[in-house]
């Protein structure tokens, strides 16, 4: 029996010397990575000292060539702070204020452990095949690639550092990643990630293969859709600006040239002048496209959400015309035109396409047809092909996230 004890307890102390170099191996281990990271960190700053965006899965667009200047000519952006959509969870296991520093503090090394022990890409084409030119915006390129292990098709927008700080975009540019980051649907042309190299900042970007729904309207006969597709469309833009609005954001440019298509399905695109706006607090900056614009803007006076509802009243229009319904030659006239807001249709217009185009085109932005009216109005109705060629199900699926 005595016997049994002593061997017994030679297993207990061979057990906690093993623990005890297990806890030993943890703190060298940990103490190593903190100087790691600490390294790593002092490195970063002395070959990378711009605050210019880290690697994050968001989402952005394709900014693809717009049309003439004196057609579409967009005015200057005055800058407009806005409280960030992005909001850290909040710990229920760190009641009290010193509890929570050294969780934080954790927290944050470990996800900077987690960052430097993850694979690592040095360039873009590590991880793409870079294939053909797609449109060059005015600050960026566009390239099609596949992504190598799970050869899903994206779009690259190469935006060079020099142009992001010559132009100062560094604050627009971060604002627009935030709201892009923040809104997740089928007809919200969705952005993977976006990567850093030492010369430039890559967006990866969902691939449309159609391209801008405002070229497909221009190879049109008589540069306009039939009311049935127009209805269809109108459809797809109603659907994801209401889910735009829900999560309080405000696109402000909504126009053909910024929405894209992949396979029928259309895609919300160019998210630069969106704002958001989780109070509905009223906006003042002029901005957006002088044919688009909501009188209220071209008036100079505050605005909310309600000039979202213009544009599409506009888009409906134009797409079903081949032409904005406030158009001049000159954008003095075009916006005396819009503060007027007269509008005058072509005889082969439907009277519900009229009716639906009117009530979006109110003066007064409280009376103007709400979103969900939109969805169940009479035009719509009669052309949207539910099931159809929109399947908001069917494209959920179809999305590939990248990791």
């Amino acid at each position: 029996m005595l016997s049994e004890e002593n061997e017994w307890q030679k297993v207990v102390q061979s057990t906690t010397k093993i623990d005890q170099q297990i806890k030993n191996i943890k703190m060298r281990l940990q103490s190593a990575l903190t100087q790691l990271i600490i390294q790593s960190e002092e490195h970063n700053k002395n070959i990378n000292p711009d605050p210019i965006i880290q690697k994050t899965n968001v989402h952005l667009l394709i900014q693809h060539n717009s049309r003439s200047i004196e057609k579409r000519d967009k005015p200057a952006l005055r800058q407009c702070a806005s409280k960030s959509p992005i909001r850290t969870p909040e710990s229920t296991d760190c009641p009290s204020p010193i509890s929570q520093i050294a969780y934080n503090s954790t927290l944050k090394m470990q996800l900077k452990a987690a960052e430097l022990l993850s694979p690592k890409y040095q360039n873009i084409s590590d991880r793409f095949h870079i294939g053909k030119f797609l449109g060059k915006g005015k600050f960026s390129d566009v390239f099609q690639a596949q992504e190598k292990s799970s050869k899903v098709l994206v779009a690259l927008k190469v935006i060079q550092k020099n142009v992001i700080n010559k132009y100062k975009m560094e604050a627009q540019l971060a604002h627009e990643i935030k709201i892009q980051s923040y809104l997740n649907h089928p007809n919200i042309l969705k952005l993977y990630g976006v990567f850093q190299e030492q010369t430039k900042i890559v967006l990866i970007l969902e691939y449309a293969p159609d391209g801008e729904l405002y070229k497909l309207l221009k190879k049109q006969t008589n540069r306009r859709f039939s009311e049935n597709k127009a209805g269809n469309y109108i459809a797809q833009i109603v659907e994801g600006i209401s889910y735009m609005h829900k999560m309080k954001v405000i696109h402000r440019d909504i126009k053909p040239e910024n929405i894209l298509i992949s396979l029928q399905f259309l895609k919300i695109a160019d998210f630069g002048l969106a704002t958001y706006s989780p109070e509905s607090k009223p906006r003042q900056s002029f901005c957006g496209t002088i044919d688009y614009m909501s009188p209220e803007i071209a008036s100079g006076q505050d605005y909310d959400h309600s000039v979202d509802l213009w544009s599409i009243g506009i888009l409906a229009y134009e797409l079903t015309t081949g032409t904005t319904p406030f158009y001049q030659s000159s954008k003095e006239d075009t916006m005396r035109k819009i503060i007027e807001g007269r509008v005058d249709f072509p005889k082969y217009v439907s009277y519900e396409l009229q009716d639906f185009s009117k009530c979006c085109l109110r003066k007064d932005p409280s009376q103007r047809l709400r979103l969900e009216q939109m969805a169940i109005h009479k035009w719509i109705q009669m052309n949207h092909q539910a099931g159809g060629q929109y399947d908001r199900m069917l494209v959920q699926q179809l999305v590939t996230i990248l990791k």
